[in-house]
This record gives C-alpha cells, structure tokens and sequence, in this order.
C-alpha cells in the first residue's frame, strides 16, 4: 500500500506540469494568432477595407501571406495585418533566433515602407513581447500618407517594399508586396 501512495505522489506534480506547460504552449499559440492578424475582424462580420483615414483602397490588394528572411542566424516573419482605424498600415512581425539577444532591437527606428513611385514612410509604433529570449512576436505600425500628405498606397501602386536595416549583422531585410491589380 504505501508504494502507491508514493507513486501516486511523483505522477500527480508530472501531471500538473504538463498541464501548465500544454496551457502555456495554447496562451502561446493564441497571442502568436492575434500578432499576425488570424481571425482578425472589424465589426461584425466585416473585414477591414483600407478605406480608414484617407488611405487608399489598395490596401485591398496587399495580400496577407507570410515573409521570410533568415539572414544572419535570425529568422524574420513579416505578414500584412491591417490597416487600422487611424490609417496606419499594421504589419506583424515574429523573430526567431538562437544566436542574438533580439529584444535590444527597436525595430520602429529601423524600418521604413516605400512604394514603386518613390514615397516612402518610417514607423512609427513597435508593439512587442518577448516571449522567450530568442522569441520576440509584435506589430509594426506605419503611416498612411508620408509627412508631405502623399499616401503610401495611392492608385497605380504596382509594389510596397518593407526595409529592416542593421539587424543580428545584416544591412538590410527586404521584405516586398506586389500589388494584385492597379485600378
């Protein structure tokens, strides 16, 4: 009898931790979901249209599939998220690597977003967790219109370029959206 009580008393804490971790992996799962834009609804139903603060309806056309760049020893993933109610454009962002520490980088003074008649606009807004040492998810945020008042993604935009600059020893990260259609 009292060897079960024993058993019983080391598998009950095994149990309970894995619990918590398979909990922790699905908080985990949840957040990374929301950083890169699954699910993600405007109001009942609807989905974002771009057509927020002056911001044209070619947002309609940069497609939300996954950017990878894995210069350096550091993975970058980079998907088109929204456009938000204030017209910025919203790009999430997760970083992966066992190499650098990649939470010293602050990727808004890094970046910039440019289109193929030559505007161009810095971020403004880096919104980050870590959630390891080597696991960094957010969303980068970036103006609609540059500070002249031109938007970023006016009519006759054929591609929007996304640059990361000095990041784990690589100059520059090139991430590019080609536009679907030019109305």
């Amino acid at each position: 009898m009292k060897n079960w009580y024993l058993k019983i008393i080391m598998v009950v804490p095994i149990l309970l931790f894995g619990l918590q971790g398979c909990m922790l992996m699905h908080l985990m799962d949840d957040h990374h979901s929301r950083m890169m834009g699954h699910g993600t609804k405007k109001h009942e139903g609807q989905e974002d249209t771009g057509h927020q603060a002056g911001v044209s309806q070619q947002t309609d056309l940069l497609d939300k599939r996954l950017r990878t760049d894995s210069q350096g020893g550091l993975r970058v993933e980079i998907q088109f998220k929204e456009v938000t109610e204030k017209g910025e454009l919203a790009f999430a962002v997760r970083m992966n690597d066992h190499v650098v520490g990649i939470n010293q980088y602050a990727l808004d003074n890094l970046s910039t977003v440019a289109n193929d008649q030559g505007t161009q606009v810095q971020a403004t807004r880096w919104q980050s967790i870590a959630l390891s040492p080597q696991r960094v998810s957010g969303t980068l945020y970036f103006p609609g219109k540059d500070d002249s008042g031109r938007p970023l993604l006016p009519h006759g935009v054929r591609n929007v370029i996304l640059r990361i600059k000095d990041i784990a020893g690589i100059s520059e990260r090139i991430f590019q959206w080609n536009l679907t259609s030019s109305h």
